[in-house]
């Protein structure tokens, strides 16, 4: 495969030293990492969200991962189930038993999902090049648009707020040809703030697996899925007055990785190129009216694929538009009205010509609070899209605490919303496959649930969270052979996805030890309701969703140790629609030790890290293999 040249690697090499002995953000390490649920309306995703579970990924712990992909840092602290083609393959997510096409993944408020595919392979998503990350699970088109069905992943940039200059580096090197290096360097004034970063990531991935598609099951060393990942950020931030602010965001990211091929199938040379550049002006000025916010954005991404017999390309550019004005009085209520205006232009092998497309939506957010104890949303959102008429798309939510002694807390909360997805440039224009009849998919969503919060005096904090929810789509877009066997996308069916969500993290400190817990376990069912379209599987449970999927983390901190744990259990699955065939339940140990040290008055601090600490084997794709037991040895550096 082609991969960068030596050139870029020279390049983005000194990038890193200059980065690193230069002179980075002032980011004090923290060895306490743990999925924090909401606690009071104040981010920007929980203001219009009452009723929804929202969870949030803080940076120290994204910082702790920064060499993986974002997929591995969600895999690890929630229990939403990626499925990877491999270990250097396409990763996608599945929110309460949607497929990935129906999660929107938004990077400082604007939707990144690719127009041709329609879904984010998570695999090219460096966990280097993001500052916060923050998961809604359930319906989310009202705030977030066309695709948030199942939930949303919403992706912020860094923020440099230290005074003066301030630098960070990190090297590290594991098992199979895994290597990363990456620097930030950051300065601060009353004025300006600016931070620049690089990363680099090369993994050979060449470990042995066990061959179950084979007589005896061989033991086979892995070939065929390195991999390679450089990218830079760029985040500029000048204040002109108190009031007026503006911001250039950039990100790029290159990937270069051979397809790793199944299990028994010949080699046949498959490889895939990424590149992905995304730029962002935004405007911020608040007065008298509340604040306005306007984005200006440009996306390039670049999907260049070959193999022995293929070699296809995909080029799309998306221009967007988002102006939104909020107005807040006081502490009661809060009204959030804007546009969103996309502008999609794609040339691909697979197509006669190129294809451009035009889409807008109008949006009004609304949050009241009448009591103190009560917090209400309703949002609204209408989408315009060329040759599609979309329903107008509602949700409605409330938050109450009904009982509150000191800082105990017991909240109800429950929701209703709405959803939908406009067919992808591929469901409609692919050359011989392409169906333009395609119906938008259109869902509704409802959850309830309770919040309980219990300290315990000042050395224990408990917290659970317990969801139920049920959601119906219908129209539900599937590749499917027609009746002279030619694979084309139809609204094939309804489908109906139940669950249950619980959660709950503790925090204690026990005499000089600091300790704390999470855990999270999901139970999805997600059936076909109605079948549009030939028979069907009716009442059986989706492809590639487990019933049942659960994560514990923990962490314990004495002086300047910490030693992190990862328990990650995944069910069956069934790797067709009719439950004829499937995949076995398999457990995930994953164990950190860190140590910090000052070197020459420089904090430093060091990790060792064992990922499958259980060797177990294990597929999230059927004859796909996965990595066995790891070591990953880190070192990172910092300076105020």
């Amino acid at each position: 495969m082609a991969l960068f040249s030596f050139r870029d690697f020279w390049g983005l090499t000194a990038c890193l030293l200059a980065l690193s002995f230069t002179a980075v953000a002032q980011q004090p390490d923290s060895t306490v990492h743990q999925l924090r649920t909401v606690e009071v309306f104040g981010r920007p995703a929980e203001v219009y969200a009452a009723g929804s579970r929202v969870s949030a990924i803080d940076s120290s712990y994204l910082r702790t991962y920064a060499s993986g992909s974002l997929a591995d840092a969600l895999q690890a602290r929630t229990p939403l189930y990626f499925k990877s083609y491999g270990a250097s393959g396409l990763s996608s997510v599945s929110f309460r038993g949607t497929n990935a096409s129906q999660t929107a993944v938004l990077w400082n408020g604007l939707n990144i999902a690719s127009a041709t595919l329609g879904q984010t392979d998570f695999s090219t998503l460096p966990v280097g090049g993001i500052g916060a990350v923050e998961v809604q699970h359930g319906a989310a088109a009202a705030t977030y648009g066309s695709g948030a069905i199942g939930g949303a992943v919403l992706l912020h940039s860094p923020e440099y707020k230290g005074e003066g200059l301030g630098w960070e580096a990190q090297l590290e090197a594991g098992s199979f040809g895994r290597y990363f290096g990456s620097g930030r360097l950051s300065y601060g004034s009353q004025k300006l703030e600016v931070g620049a970063s690089a990363y680099l990531r090369l993994a050979g991935n060449d470990f042995t697996y066990t061959d179950l598609s084979r007589y005896q099951t061989p033991r086979v060393k892995q070939e065929y899925a390195a991999l390679q990942q450089h990218g830079i950020t760029q985040d500029i931030t000048y204040h002109l007055t108190d009031k007026t602010q503006v911001a250039l965001h950039g990100w790029y990211t290159y990937t270069a990785r051979d397809l790793q091929p199944a299990m028994g199938s010949a080699p046949d040379n498959a490889a895939q190129k990424d590149e992905n550049l995304r730029l962002l002006a935004e405007l911020k000025h608040s007065s008298r009216w509340g604040q306005t916010d306007v984005k200006a954005a440009y996306f390039k991404d670049y999907l260049h694929y070959t193999d022995n017999t293929t070699n296809s390309e995909a080029d799309v550019q998306t221009y967007q538009l988002q102006a939104e004005q909020t107005y807040t009085k006081g502490s009661n209520w809060s009204l959030r009205g804007g546009i969103n205006l996309q502008h999609f232009v794609a040339e691909n092998d697979g197509y006669a010509g190129q294809q451009q497309e035009n889409r807008a939506a109008v949006f009004a957010l609304f949050r009241y609070n009448p009591v103190a104890p009560l917090a209400l949303s309703l949002n609204l959102r209408q989408a315009l899209v060329e040759g599609y008429s979309p329903m107008p798309t509602p949700a409605l939510g409330f938050d109450w605490t009904f009982y509150k002694q000191h800082q105990h807390r017991l909240s109800l909360k429950g929701s209703a919303s709405g959803s939908y997805r406009v067919p992808t440039l591929n469901d409609r224009y692919w050359i011989g496959a392409g169906n333009p009849d395609l119906r938008p998919e259109q869902g509704w969503s409802y959850e309830s649930g309770l919040r309980h919060v219990l300290p315990l005096g000042s050395t224990l904090l408990l917290e659970t969270e317990a969801t139920a929810y049920h959601m119906l789509i219908d129209d539900w877009i599937q590749w499917a052979p027609d009746d002279i066997g030619r694979w084309r996308p139809a609204n094939l069916q309804k489908v109906r996805s139940r669950g249950v969500e619980l959660s709950s993290q503790v925090t204690a400190t026990v005499g000089e030890m600091k300790l704390s817990g999470s855990a999270g376990y999901t139970y999805t069912s997600s059936e076909q309701e109605k079948v549009y379209d030939g028979t069907g599987d009716k009442g059986k449970q989706l492809m590639y969703v487990p019933l049942h999927k659960a994560i514990f983390a923990t962490t314990a901190q004495y002086h300047n140790w910490a030693l992190l744990g990862n328990l990650n259990y995944t069910g069956l699955r069934y790797t067709t629609n009719s439950e004829t065939t499937s995949l076995n339940g398999f457990l995930l140990l994953q164990l950190a030790l860190s140590k910090k040290l000052e070197l020459w008055e420089t904090p430093l601090l060091l990790t060792l890290r064992s990922d499958n600490v259980t060797n177990t084997v294990y597929q999230t794709m059927a004859y796909r293999a996965m990595p066995p037991r790891s070591y990953t040895f880190s070192i990172r550096f910092s300076l105020p």
